[in-house]
């Protein structure tokens, strides 16, 4: 079995030890979770089914083909679709609704001046709180481009989408929270 190849990277021969897998999630549990954090408000759940990505991920590591996308593209898909299972649970527990009050805090960064947290912290709320008016695929891909930090090659591979369809949806999106956001006009 080989190590996944991904942008820019070579592949190299998975060690019979831990050590490329512990690389692996190192290198791709921060964007998995900002992704996963980005469209479920509860930490816990997000921490939960960041996790149950990440388990599905090297359950199906084998399944894995270089020449069909690269690795965060394959990931991320994998990604994407245990949100939306994650959707529909919710859905049929309750109807899904996101408490912008609860949980920010950790997507804040702390700094020494509270002041400027707290200005940071209204500001975080104000974006998410714009960004939850958008269109579900809006939201979807803007959050794939952001906290996942996928091309828009990666986006559409993921969503199985054009990849200008991807571009002009990022493009809508963005002149719909620039106005949101500053309270002018759509340019």
């Amino acid at each position: 079995m080989s190590r996944p190849q991904d942008e820019g990277k070579g592949t190299s021969a998975l060690a019979p030890g831990v050590s490329d897998l512990e690389d692996l999630f190192r290198e791709y549990h921060p964007r998995v979770y900002a992704y996963v954090r980005y469209r479920v408000a509860d930490v816990s759940e997000a921490e939960d089914l960041t996790s149950e990505i990440l388990e599905r991920a090297l359950t199906y590591l084998a399944s894995y083909d270089a020449h069909k996308g690269a690795f965060s593209t394959w990931l991320f898909r994998i990604a994407h679709n245990a949100y939306v299972n994650y959707v529909k649970r919710q859905q049929r527990r309750a109807p899904y609704q996101v408490d912008l009050n609860e949980g920010v805090e950790d997507l804040v960064a702390n700094g020494p001046d509270p002041e400027q947290v707290l200005v940071q912290r209204e500001a975080k709320m104000h974006l998410l709180g714009c960004l939850n008016t958008l269109p579900a695929r809006q939201q979807e891909i803007l959050t794939l481009r952001f906290a996942g930090q996928l091309t828009n090659r990666e986006i559409a591979s993921v969503l199985k989408m054009n990849e200008r369809t991807v571009s002009v949806y990022i493009l809508r999106a963005l002149r719909k929270l620039r106005q949101q956001l500053t309270g002018g006009e759509v340019e």
